[in-house]
């Protein structure tokens, strides 16, 4: 029991002596392409990050990859109609592409929504991570200060409500941890554990974190299976297109053989026109005398 115990330690042990050298090849990535080219590439980084600090439960920050972000100078241009493209905004599928297109990249609309929606909900989240540290309201500082000046920059009102809702959280979050560490000991540099003020009924930061993956995965299935059943409502359209195509044909025929009964009919009417005009046209009947044989009595008197 003990041997085995002992066993699995180590090899807990082992797997996390490889956070840190994994952390740092992430964001040598995150260094090696900073162009507005591979923003998706950066954010997927930021999600594997954010992966390993809940499951490790470890502070590793990300906010200045988020934060940086909005110095893109594309986000305050306006944005561009790319005719041909036939991108919608589901089109736009941020989880399966690490790159934008070549040419102007991050300057049409659906573009600009999918990263901007991603940047709000990965920075949403770091809050989340990080919302039971001492330090949290330090920690917000800059995150409140680069927001504000989005908030005056963007001619957006979305993103400014997403921008204010962020700020707005940073806000009661920090007020929740500045009256929890008046009842510390101790200054809240001199911390070691991370959720030293999460209160016992709410879950650790790992399952929190699985708990926002299992939400977007949800939503994610509400939203695929519309795709399918718009499928399915162009096929149930073509489907009563076709029968009602059919049953326009049938009527076409049927009204083809009434006509073709109609144009019968006068034929028969014709005919019997032409045996009453012969008959009437035959003046020499009137001529023919009457077969009376004379020396008939036809009175009624029988003498």
């Amino acid at each position: 029991g003990g041997g085995s115990s002992g066993g699995k330690d180590d090899e807990a042990e082992l797997m996390r002596s490889l956070i840190f050298p994994l952390t740092e090849i992430i964001l040598g990535v995150i260094r090696l392409l900073p162009t507005t080219r591979y923003l998706p590439l950066r954010l997927h980084c930021v999600r594997l990050l954010q992966q390993l600090a809940a499951t490790a439960e470890l502070y590793i920050p990300t906010t200045s990859i988020l934060l940086d972000v909005f110095d893109l100078r594309e986000l305050y241009l306006n944005s561009k109609k790319v005719k041909g493209r036939g991108v919608g905004v589901s089109g736009v599928r941020l989880p399966l592409i690490l790159k934008l297109p070549g040419d102007d990249p991050l300057r049409t609309s659906e573009e600009t929504e999918a990263c901007l929606s991603e940047v709000f909900l990965l920075l949403n989240r770091e809050l989340d991570l990080y919302r039971f540290s001492a330090g949290f309201p330090e920690f917000t500082f800059r995150i409140c200060k680069r927001l504000r000046d989005f908030v005056k920059a963007t001619k957006n009102a979305r993103w400014r409500a997403y921008a204010k809702g962020c700020i707005e959280l940073c806000e009661r979050y920090s007020e929740q941890i500045m009256e929890g560490r008046t009842n510390l000991n101790e200054a809240p540099k001199d911390i070691k554990r991370l959720e030293v003020l999460k209160p016992p009924t709410i879950p650790p930061m790992r399952e929190r974190y699985e708990a926002f993956i299992a939400k977007e995965k949800r939503l994610e299935a509400v939203t695929t299976p519309a795709v399918a059943s718009g499928k399915n409502n162009k096929a149930n359209n073509n489907n009563k297109k076709g029968s009602k195509q059919k049953r326009d044909e049938e009527d076409d025929d049927d009204d083809d053989v009434e006509e073709e009964k109609e144009v019968s009919r006068p034929k028969k009417k014709a005919k019997k026109r032409k045996v009453n005009e012969l008959d009437l046209k035959n003046v020499g009947a009137l001529e023919e005398n009457d077969e009376v044989q004379e020396g008939i009595n036809w009175s009624d008197d029988e003498d």
